[in-house]
């Protein structure tokens, strides 16, 4: 069986393509898929990518950055985003300032740095601060932009950007366009689950709304709601195919919007041993696209 499942993955691209419609958005890994007490060195963390068909993947920080670029390269793999914050109680240092050096190494490519934006004296979602958020983030903007280089806001729960909302509203107040947004489901689902709302009713038209800025989104197994509302990260973060949750049709709505950026597979908490959930991940990850290219067939 297992080689069943193995084997068809190359014929499959090649049956896919005849129908014109091939689901081709990479799929990255984010750096807590393949980084732990097990998997502890750079060598460990590329075989684990390779082995199990990732182009790619996230570096968090910038910390030990030229060892895993270098070592991404040298395995013809792809960086993909950088987890990088942004803090607005600095305003004079509100980033890594190695990051300009980390831009000129990767300018030409089509890494993403993607920032998550945080405070300890502005509240989450406090849209009366966007006065000191926006200046900052034009000056990262356009620090990339001599790099020709894409950045993106990345809304976690309880950090200043907390929402795709309000990734929306800052973005549109940036105004560069090298300065997107990524949609995170698991991030999503969690505050739809704060506010008491639906998911699933309210994803069409916020989906339509975050198009114009939309760079990435970030996809998961997950339940609809948590089983356990002390540990929600255990029911909203699954290994993908897994969980109540519809998935492929979060991945659907954006896909069916035009989207054609890469989705990054978020691996936060998973307690599985790292080769056998990405190995699971990519094999529901290719019946994804085979479902998806049947559906436009019809």
């Amino acid at each position: 069986m297992k080689k069943k499942l193995l084997v068809p993955i190359t014929s499959m691209i090649v049956t896919l393509a005849a129908y014109g419609q091939v689901l081709d958005n990479p799929l990255f890994v984010f750096n807590n898929g393949v980084k732990d007490s097990v998997y502890d060195t750079v060598e460990e963390q590329m075989k684990l990518l390779l082995d199990n068909g990732y182009p790619g993947m996230e570096k968090q920080g910038l910390d030990n950055f030229d060892e895993v670029y270098q070592a991404l390269l040298n395995n013809n793999l792809k960086l993909y985003t950088i987890y990088v914050n942004i803090n607005l109680d600095n305003p004079q240092q509100p980033y890594d300032p190695r990051l300009e050096e980390v831009f000129k190494k990767i300018s030409g490519t089509d890494a993403m740095p993607w920032f998550f934006v945080t405070s300890q004296q502005y509240p989450p979602s406090s849209a009366e601060y966007d006065t000191l958020a926006v200046p900052i983030l034009q000056r990262v903007a356009d620090l990339a932009q001599q790099y020709n280089i894409r950045v993106m806001l990345y809304p976690h729960r309880n950090f200043w950007i907390e929402k795709v909302e309000d990734a929306i509203r800052v973005a549109h107040q940036v105004n560069r366009r090298n300065l997107g947004i990524t949609f995170n489901l698991c991030h999503y689902l969690a505050n739809c689950y704060n506010q008491k709302v639906n998911p699933t009713e309210q994803l069409s038209e916020l989906a339509k709304a975050a198009k114009p800025y939309l760079f990435a989104i970030s996809l998961n197994g997950a339940d609809t709601t948590p089983t356990d509302p002390s540990d929600i990260w255990a029911s909203f973060i699954q290994p993908l195919g897994e969980g109540s949750f519809d998935t492929y049709a979060f991945l659907k709505t954006f896909l069916d919007l035009g989207f054609k950026g890469p989705v990054g597979l978020q691996c936060y908490s998973i307690d599985q041993d790292k080769a056998v959930h990405l190995k699971k991940s990519q094999q529901t990850w290719g019946a994804y696209q085979e479902r998806y290219a049947l559906e436009k067939k019809r």
